[in-house]
């Protein structure tokens, strides 16, 4: 599929709901995946009498960083882009540590977002880095949820998260900026094997043939997620026997029959239903809240903030008291 504005517009449209005069921000790197999407981006900001920011993150993460973002300040100030370079605080930098350079390239963007107040970030992730992800995932052991990869359109603290390009791939993206003669940076790091990425990447495009068969897996988990979903909340409904702010009521052998991944990602949709949405309580602790919650006795104990008391073939959870 070519990429085209009335294209882009009617897939944009199509998912993102916004409101009038709408103010974005767009993460460019000065890749050609952003540089194309803030190219068009700022044309449909235009068109919807909105306001654009693209934010250059300069991640230090390399010396060549910084003329990286001045680089791409001129390209974006030559075609009268609104933009702002952010620096990485020093302190914040490891050296060749690429998850953390995206962790504060993307930190320091919601928090531009917050400070300024706009609920809008756009970024340039395509086909093929969900494919990637899939396959990075799979090789990790994801589970089916986490399998789903990135979606069009998510929610970080109160933030829209808007992925336009997820629906193009690579190729295409390159085919617009030949067209529209769009110059960009290419990231010495996506050619470095030694990180993760790069292998799998290398690894697709050497098995072409696979890729089809990989594609089909990941097609299916997408088509089939929201099923998921409602079979999580439906078994939910049958082993609950009574639910309460802050306190939920269950039964404990339904719970136990369960296939293990199910009985992990169900204990921590309860965990952040009695606690918080924000929760955060790690795969190895509730592989050990099951295994003392397997034995044959009555017990009592507390994780975190959450109380869980076994009573019989009934477990409660609940807020403690105590936090």
């Amino acid at each position: 599929m070519t990429i085209t504005f009335s294209k882009f517009n009617k897939s944009l449209n199509s998912y993102f709901l916004y409101e009038s005069n709408p103010s974005i921000v767009v993460g460019v790197s000065g890749g050609p995946d952003s540089t194309a999407l803030v190219f068009i981006l700022n044309k449909w900001t235009k068109k919807n009498k909105g306001r654009l920011t693209a934010l250059i993150i300069d991640h230090r993460i390399r010396k060549e960083s910084y003329f990286e973002s001045l680089a791409t300040k001129k390209f974006l100030d030559s075609n009268n882009i609104h933009n702002k370079i952010l620096k990485v605080p020093k302190q914040k930098v490891l050296r060749g540590k690429m998850d953390q350079a995206r962790n504060n390239r993307f930190k320091m963007i919601i928090n531009f977002c917050k400070k300024n107040k706009i609920f809008h970030v756009f970024l340039g992730h395509h086909f093929d880095d969900n494919i990637e992800t899939f396959l990075l995932r799979k090789i990790a052991g994801s589970n089916f949820e986490g399998l789903n990869c990135m979606k069009h359109v998510s929610i970080y603290h109160n933030i829209q998260i808007i992925r336009p390009f997820l629906s193009f791939t690579k190729k295409e993206i390159l085919n617009f900026n030949k067209k529209f003669n769009l110059n960009y940076i290419s990231d010495p790091s996506n050619f470095n094997t030694k990180y993760s990425r790069t292998l799998v990447r290398d690894y697709l495009f050497k098995k072409k043939y696979l890729v089809n068969k990989i594609i089909k897996d990941f097609d299916m988990i997408r088509n089939n997620y929201l099923q998921y979903k409602r079979m999580v909340f439906q078994i939910l409904n049958l082993i609950i026997l009574e639910i309460k702010l802050k306190k939920i009521v269950l039964d404990l052998n339904k719970m136990l029959s369960l296939e293990h991944e199910l009985q992990v990602k169900l204990f921590n949709l309860l965990f952040k239903f009695v606690n918080n949405s924000k929760f955060i309580i790690r795969y190895k602790k509730i592989n050990d809240i099951i295994k003392t919650l397997e034995k044959p006795m009555d017990v009592s104990f507390r994780t975190k903030n959450i109380l869980l008391t076994k009573k019989l073939d009934i477990l409660i959870i609940s807020r403690n008291k105590f936090s």
